[in-house]
């Protein structure tokens, strides 16, 4: 199976929730390279100006594998998707998350660099007001 087969496969079904929630996308680019938030900002061919925020793969994720009291059992099996996702994301090397944007809409790549260099991951939007 491809990784990204593996990837559509680990979020199928799964939504991130902010104050709007929104599906994880995934993604696989070929022969790309994302080393800086500047380089992402380039493939994606968005204005570099765009404000960037690094987070932490756990911390951004935090809020979809940390329990919640009253978490009924829908919230459970979804919580340990997100983290068999977060520790398949761990596995690629150099694994970062970039928040792109000063709200109330945010595009979050997070992104790591497979065995062969290429960039891939999942992506998806935060409503913040």
């Amino acid at each position: 199976m491809s990784l990204l087969s593996e990837l559509r496969s680990a979020v199928r079904g799964l939504i991130f929730m902010s104050e709007s929630d929104a599906p994880l996308k995934p993604f696989v680019w070929k022969g790309v390279v994302i080393d800086s938030a500047a380089a992402l900002l380039t493939h994606l061919e968005k204005d570099a100006t765009i404000p960037v925020q690094e987070v932490a793969l756990e911390k951004f994720f935090a809020p979809m594998t940390t329990p919640q009291s009253g978490d009924d059992d829908e919230a459970k099996a979804d919580r340990v998707r997100f983290q068999a996702l977060v520790a398949q994301l761990a596995t690629l090397t150099e694994t970062r998350v970039f928040r792109l944007g000063s709200g109330p809409e945010i595009l979050v790549y997070v992104v790591g660099k497979t065995p062969d260099g290429s960039a891939a991951g999942v992506s998806t939007q935060l409503t913040e007001t």
